[in-house]
């Protein structure tokens, strides 16, 4: 779900240089890191260690038919996980029951069946809907120790929220490795650390113009869209965000933005409001960590929803 948020530049309350800014391809898209050390060699080291561990966890976390430990599992249906991947399970299960079941990490059957994993795109029929959501369901995971057991017939998909975790867990080994200050921008999944404002703005879902800058310090934000990875047939538009409650692709929402204090946070709950709509707006008016933007079809044209306050 990798969405669009665009860089615009960062602000801060003096001229500092900027040791770092590298970018590499991950998680199925362009990161970007973007690091403030004492010194080149810090910045340098701490820039290799971002990267290096995020390969490493991509590595852990495709959806892809391979060999990481998330194939694994679909595959054996009982295997033994390593500590952050039973933290992210952990983690998916824990918001599918604050987001009332929106965040769902078993639509891996429907995201198969839709073509999204092969990009041959098709839409299923009901009758094979009806079969594909017999396998979907959080309640159909169980962790268990350090192993996930998956009912038969089970398929997971972390695209709702492994970048984010990647995202939050280089930050951290960023400011270990002596960074004061910097960016991680997985794809549009972005956090900032440190002493310094950034403007982030946000891309128009139905034209290439940024329709509202953020101004970030310590905080994330994530964009669910339907513009970037989707397909027509019938005289629709079918994207790649799927609604678990009834197996077609969620269609109320044009983009989601999310600002929160977590990566995760924020790319889950994107995924979540998207699906959701305007009615889950209410589940989050009550979080002051969260604040939202929602953009809405209404015919020709779009509706903005916001809760929260945004940066």
């Amino acid at each position: 779900m990798r969405l669009l948020l665009l860089l615009l530049l960062a602000l801060g309350c003096a001229e500092r240089p900027m040791a770092v800014d590298r970018t590499e391809f991950a998680f199925g898209s362009y990161v970007r890191v973007r690091l403030d050390a004492s010194n080149q060699a810090t910045a340098d080291s701490a820039t290799q260690a971002v990267f290096r561990r995020l390969h490493q966890l991509d590595t852990l976390w495709s959806s892809f038919p391979g060999g990481s430990e998330l194939a694994r599992v679909n595959k054996t249906g009982r295997e033994r996980v390593s500590p952050g991947t039973r933290e992210l399970v952990a983690a998916a299960l824990r918001l599918a029951g604050e987001t009332s079941g929106a965040l769902d990490i078993t639509v891996g059957p429907l995201v198969c069946a839709w073509g999204f994993h092969d990009s041959v795109n098709r839409v299923p029929g009901d009758n094979e809907l009806v079969g594909l959501l017999a396998r979907v369901g959080s309640g159909r995971v169980v962790l268990r120790a350090d192993s996930v057991l998956l009912e038969p017939g089970t398929v997971l998909d972390f695209g709702a929220l492994a970048v984010g975790a990647a995202v939050d867990e280089v930050v951290g080994l960023a400011r270990d490795a002596g960074a004061i200050a910097g960016l991680v921008d997985a794809g549009g999944d972005i956090r900032v650390f440190g002493d310094r404002d950034w403007r982030i703005g946000v891309r128009h879902p139905r034209a290439d113009s940024v329709m509202r800058v953020l101004v970030l310090r310590d905080r994330a934000v994530a964009t669910s869209g339907d513009y970037q990875k989707f397909f027509e047939a019938g005289g629709r538009r079918w994207c790649h965000i799927f609604d678990p409650r009834t197996g077609r692709p969620a269609s109320g929402c044009a983009s989601v933005t999310v600002v929160a204090p977590t990566a995760l946070t924020a790319d889950a709950w994107s995924t979540a409001l998207f699906v959701l709509g305007p009615d889950g707006l209410e589940l989050v008016r009550g979080l002051d960590s969260i604040a939202v933007l929602m953009v809405c079809p209404a015919g020709d044209s779009l509706v903005d929803y916001t809760a929260g306050i945004l940066p």
